[in-house]
């Protein structure tokens, strides 16, 4: 039985609690301690009292009198890097929860340290653990469907004010108070998963493939500092073209759960309410046979604790990588390297309701924008 660390327990945090104290047994892992100094404030710390999980406020306290082969770092951004090597350096393989940094620099200090401890890292962007995704990732990789050609993807999901207020209010942030980076938006975090899948499919293995910045429109209509609303468009270094929309600030009636459509020489890949189910993975190949992969939930905590743990036991592979994950967050800071602050969005066309704040006409002009595959024009864009 591997015993694990867990850092961190609020909000995505306490659904590994849940899994591993559900599920931990029959996967080899035993959840031997949780540092987190808010744990008292988790909606899971009776749970956490009933099976007398010992409680640490920090890894470094953890480890003065414990040793975990496994860590599971979960925990705001600003705190991954120092999270990350103290549990390296301590002897603990790593599922580090994405994105995997606020920067490059300190995306590439994790990996250093992972290079000079020995110890293993893999990242936690669900669907590179999904069964149905791996499944389709072979048949890319294995040249079933011909060349890929391109790639869009779409999310709008609304969050209210409570959602950028949560916790120690690092959401939305460029920098925590010590500098360290958090560059905390829509694309790095809620939607993170669409946006990378298209970088993970695109390359061979799970290495991910690279990818430049080609133009953008970005906005905000909530109190942050980064943006609550952007739309990309992007190409690999092969020259497949990339489209991404998202946007936090919709109404509810307008929301849009992760639609995709992935165009190959010999096939089209859909999922999302394109396809014949809300959640189904599909490939519509050219002469007519449609390959169904099932439906994909992105179910990330119960997918990920498996290959994760038989990765680090040397059974299994690694699907992401953290070369794969720095791909996505050197994609990201281009945009900060293209702009010094993201405009917000004419005062005309916001709208606040008690707990929200929306942007009129925003919806229509990013699915617009997603079915042409292009961005809106300057006079067309809301800032």
């Amino acid at each position: 039985m591997k015993k694990v660390l867990l850092v961190g327990c609020g909000g995505y945090g306490a659904g590994y609690v849940e899994e591993l104290l559900a599920r931990g047994e029959s996967l080899g892992l035993r959840l031997s301690g949780i540092a987190d100094p808010y744990a008292g404030q988790s909606r899971v710390k009776d749970l956490i009292l009933e099976n007398r999980i010992p409680v640490f406020d920090t890894p470094e306290a953890y480890y003065a009198g414990n040793q975990a082969e496994i860590a599971i770092v979960s925990t705001p951004i600003p705190l991954h890097r120092r999270q990350a090597e103290e549990v390296m350096r301590s002897g603990s393989d790593l599922l580090l929860e994405k994105p995997v940094a606020g920067s490059v620099r300190d995306a590439e200090a994790i990996l250093r340290t992972r290079d000079e401890t020995g110890k293993k890292l893999t990242v936690g962007f669900q669907w590179c653990f999904n069964p149905e995704m791996l499944a389709l990732k072979r048949d890319v990789d294995g040249g079933r469907f011909g060349k890929l050609l391109s790639m869009k993807a779409m999310v709008l999901w609304p969050r209210d004010i409570a959602y950028f207020n949560r916790g120690t209010r690092w959401a939305g942030k460029k920098y925590a108070a010590d500098g360290t980076a958090i560059f905390d938006s829509i694309a790095s975090n809620a939607t993170a998963h669409y946006l990378f899948n298209m970088l993970w499919l695109a390359g061979k293995g799970y290495g991910a493939a690279d990818a430049r910045l080609l133009d953008f429109r970005a906005g905000r209509a909530n109190d942050v500092e980064t943006f609550d609303t952007v739309i990309l468009r992007a190409e690999t270094g092969e020259g497949v073209p990339l489209f991404f929309a998202a946007s936090h600030a919709v109404k509810a009636e307008e929301r849009q759960d992760p639609v995709f459509i992935y165009r190959f020489e010999k096939a089209t890949v859909t999922f999302g309410e394109i396809a014949e189910r809300p959640t189904a993975l599909l490939a519509h190949l050219s002469g007519g046979e449609t390959v169904d992969y099932g439906d994909s939930d992105n179910n990330g905590l119960g997918q990920k604790l498996l290959p994760a743990a038989r990765y680090f036991a040397g059974e299994g592979e690694n699907f992401c990588p953290g070369e794969a994950a720095l791909k996505h967050v050197a994609l990201l800071e281009e945009m900060w390297r293209a702009t010094g602050e993201m405009p917000f969005f004419r005062k005309e066309l916001v709208e606040r309701t008690p707990g929200m704040v929306t942007v009129r006409g925003l919806a229509a002009i990013l699915r617009r924008s997603y079915e042409e595959a292009r961005l809106p024009g300057e006079a067309e864009w809301p800032v």
